[in-house]
């Protein structure tokens, strides 16, 4: 039953993420054809295309059997362990920053990529987010992009006015 919950969820989240199965089929490198018989309950994912389809989609795994055992607590040890280390309260982070002039269209998968960024926050300016499949997205001023998902397919900017986006990496 969980399968068909799933595969129910795979398929709304697809759809209101507007990509096509060729997208998320370049995004996680699972062929078009096996996540169209998941998305129609033909075929029941493997734990590793679920994981890869679940984290493009940002989608929570279904739930265990009941027949495997789990832990519900953690020891005794790892509580104690917990407390004794410091979390962090300052941490650096590599930053960039890009102007997108007006007009002109930039290849933000490639900075991504090639910088290690984790997000881009567009600062000021509007732009629009294309991909050469043909999705479009207009974003304003603090839109955040997952650069991890960014990076697996070619995105570019195109900015009708002058834009600034920051990168944190």
């Amino acid at each position: 039953m969980s399968e068909t919950i799933f595969a129910r969820k795979i398929y709304q989240r697809r759809k209101e993420m507007r990509l096509s199965l060729r997208e998320i089929a370049r995004i996680t490198g699972i062929a078009a054809s096996t996540i169209s018989r998941v998305e129609n309950g033909l075929l029941s994912p493997t734990l590793d295309i679920a994981t890869k389809l679940a984290t493009a989609l940002n989608l929570e795994l279904p739930a265990t059997p009941a027949s495997t055992p789990y832990k519900t607590e953690p020891a005794v040890g790892e509580i104690n362990r917990a407390h004794d280390t410091p979390a962090k309260l300052v941490e650096y982070r590599k930053l960039g920053h890009t102007i997108l002039r007006g007009g002109r269209r930039r290849d933000l998968s490639r900075i991504a990529a090639s910088n290690g960024y984790e997000m881009a926050i567009l600062l000021r300016g509007y732009f629009q987010l294309r991909t050469n499949d043909g999705f479009r997205e207009n974003l304003k001023p603090g839109a955040t992009l997952n650069c991890k998902l960014l990076a697996k397919h070619t995105y570019f900017g195109i900015a009708s006015e002058e834009a600034e986006l920051l990168w944190v990496g």
